[in-house]
């Protein structure tokens, strides 16, 4: 009696797992690697996706492949959903966003402003608030159809670029947050195709690069920093993790070079209120390795090493100062989040003065840098 109690569970079980009725095929989606946005006449969008060729897909072998593993597909539209619509009209398979770790938009369409791009982004179910977002001062179709060097698709070295600490890595959801943070304005990379090798215009010898970040005010572009200055964003915003700082040694005293590795890097940022004034500290906090010696100095010396750490301490110094002036002179754009900080110590007097007033207030701040560095490691050679 308890069996026959049981089977029409048992068969109610069977019924529920019998498949997904929701299934699709891999035979009938095409897969999309990157997106590409870019601004046409008329101001229309024209949105390009980069298709995966799964039978091409795979690792590249000797640094190249054999043919494309990936075709770019475009159509134009008033809205991002609209060009959408009009490249599916065209394609046999369905559009599968969720694969995409890249959205690259022009310079032309981020001056406009991206807030509506962020919307489609965010708001429909497929595409990943995790990609990379980026930002090029070319067509982005052109660098989604450039030839991949090292991998299989040029989304995948987009990808991996990304993620190297050599820049900013920004997701989409990074970028969004940023849109909606009060005291804290937008900013992503600056993607460029380079040349293989310097001093030459071979257009066929070119290869994917970070080159900088795009600076916004709000959702709309303001302008470039190139990848020095963005080198001090980082240090700023205390996301500096791996670099190479290189001193002049003066004449003098022999000349050549002395080139360290920082091991270590933290950044402090200091709001005060005095009488009544605003002013904002950056404490920076860094440890080297020298990894190479182009000169005569005797490194084991101590009096040398306190030479070398004020050289770096002033070259640092010099640095941040360039791009906080930048910032407030040239974009008026606060990327650093400084207004955050503020927020934090003073949340009454952010609330009820600066606030409202922060862009003007950011340009006329006060900012002093306090840099201190220190050589902990010089190597075996004497």
């Amino acid at each position: 009696m308890r069996v026959i109690s049981k089977l029409p569970l048992l068969v109610m079980s069977v019924i529920l797992l019998t498949g997904c009725w929701n299934r699709v095929e891999i035979n009938d989606i095409a897969i999309v690697t990157a997106i590409g946005l870019d601004l046409v006449e008329g101001d229309k969008i024209r949105l390009s996706l980069q298709v995966a060729l799964p039978s091409k897909l795979g690792p590249a072998v000797g640094g190249s492949n054999s043919g494309k593993s990936t075709i770019v597909i475009s159509e134009t539209g008033r809205t991002v959903s609209e060009a959408y619509r009009n490249i599916q009209g065209k394609l046999p398979r369905r559009i599968f966003f969720s694969q995409s770790r890249v959205l690259l938009v022009s310079e032309d369409l981020a001056k406009k402003g991206v807030s509506h791009i962020i919307d489609f982004h965010t708001r429909y179910a497929e595409p990943r608030i995790n990609s990379f977002i980026m930002f090029t001062k070319g067509r982005a179709s052109k660098i989604l159809k450039s030839m991949p060097r090292f991998e299989s698709a040029s989304a995948e070295e987009m990808k991996e670029l990304a993620k190297q600490d050599l820049g900013m890595k920004i997701y989409v959801r990074d970028f969004l947050n940023m849109l909606l943070t009060d005291g804290l304005e937008p900013f992503a990379p600056q993607f460029s195709l380079k040349p293989l090798e310097v001093k030459t215009k071979d257009k066929s010898g070119e290869i994917q690069a970070l080159n900088g970040i795009a600076v916004f005010k709000k959702d709309k572009l303001a302008g470039w920093m190139d990848p020095v200055e963005t080198r001090g964003l980082l240090w700023i915003r205390n996301e500096m993790k791996a670099g190479i700082i290189t001193v002049n040694v003066p004449k003098e005293k022999g000349g050549g070079y002395v080139s360290m590795e920082i091991v270590r890097a933290e950044a402090k940022l200091v709001p005060a209120i005095k009488h009544g004034t605003l002013r904002m500290t950056v404490k920076i906090t860094s440890e080297f390795s020298v990894i190479e010696n182009d000169s005569k100095l005797k490194l084991f010396e101590t009096k040398i090493i306190e030479d070398i750490q004020e050289k770096v301490e002033n070259e640092i110094k010099d640095r941040l100062q360039l791009v906080v002036n930048k910032a407030q002179n040239d974009f008026r754009s606060d990327i650093f989040g400084f207004g955050q900080t503020v927020y934090r110590k003073y949340p009454k007097q952010w609330n009820t003065r600066y606030k409202k007033n922060w862009e003007q207030e950011f340009a006329q701040l006060d900012v002093s840098i306090d840099s201190k560095a220190f050589i902990r490691r010089i190597g075996l050679i004497k």
